[in-house]
């Protein structure tokens, strides 16, 4: 079962992710298509260094066919360039940033109701072999396009999408304007696992009881598109909370860190690979441990 580490702006730095013992995957912040194409300092932002055990995805916004091939052709430049940083696993499209900034340049959660669209451009992803591709999406862009059940209309046409190497569809229950602490509706979970894509939930995770309460409805067969849960808000206050579901799920014997232990390996993390300036900011005003 995958266990996957949410991406928050301004937190999920190389050491934040490194510090999450027990996740299978983790992600970058969300990037510009556009700014890691055209400013060869944008990916010292880029913080792919090893993660033992650990896949990393870049998570990318777009609205353009050309970049997406263009920024392949600038992955690949730039990774020979730093290979320490050649680490990455697979690149991710996002439609679920709430970003009005995104939204208002027709990316992230506005591409939702235009499903030939992102068919389109994971195609273009899709045209080399070294990354796998997936896309993060909401319900909808608003509560209109959840009652339209626009992400329906989207996964009717990611079903068409027959390369092995797009991997999964993770999906945030909730839509683009609701506010972080808004309850996820799970009502539509059903239906998207009958599209046999496999899906990774996210959405008001935070520990193994709650992801067995969102799945108890399902049968078997439909369990067997849930690929695996995504956890964000909780790892701010607890970040062992992927140790203690990876023991359950996946039979790890992952150990219980003190808030204290937890402090320190983060610091060292940090000597390592120094986050930028903003991180370190956000990071101790949200996290608790953190002192």
């Amino acid at each position: 079962m995958e266990i996957q580490l949410a991406s928050m702006e301004n937190v999920s730095c190389w050491a934040f992710r490194k510090l999450m013992h027990g996740i299978t995957d983790s992600y970058t912040g969300i990037f510009s298509m556009n700014y890691l194409i055209k400013r060869a300092k944008a990916w010292k932002e880029i913080d792919t260094f090893k993660i033992e055990g650990q896949r990393q995805w870049i998570q990318l916004s777009t609205s353009k066919e050309k970049e997406c091939a263009d920024f392949l052709k600038r992955i690949d430049k730039q990774l020979k360039l730093e290979p320490e940083k050649d680490n990455v696993y697979g690149l991710q499209l996002n439609l679920s940033c709430p970003s009005p900034n995104i939204i208002s340049i027709g990316q992230g959660p506005a591409l939702i109701k235009r499903p030939q669209k992102v068919a389109s451009l994971i195609n273009e992803l899709l045209k080399q072999n070294k990354f796998k591709v997936s896309l993060k999406t909401r319900l909808g862009l608003n509560e209109t396009e959840v009652k339209e059940k626009r992400i329906i209309k989207l996964f009717e046409e990611l079903k068409k999408i027959k390369n092995i190497n797009f991997t999964e569809v993770v999906v945030h229950f909730k839509h683009a304007k609701q506010p972080s602490f808004a309850e996820p509706d799970y009502s539509m979970l059903k239906e998207l696992c009958g599209f046999n894509i496999p899906i990774v939930i996210n959405g008001g995770i935070k520990s193994h009881k709650d992801f067995n309460n969102i799945i108890k409805e399902l049968s078997p067969d439909e369990r067997k598109n849930i690929k695996g849960l995504m956890i964000g808000r909780e790892a701010l206050s607890n970040p062992d909370c992927f140790a203690e579901i990876s023991n359950l799920l996946n039979n790890t014997e992952l150990q219980k860190r003190s808030l204290e232990e937890i402090n320190s390996e983060f610091k060292k993390l940090c000597e390592e690979h120094m986050p930028k300036e903003i991180y370190l900011k956000k990071i101790n005003q949200l996290c608790s441990w953190n002192k």
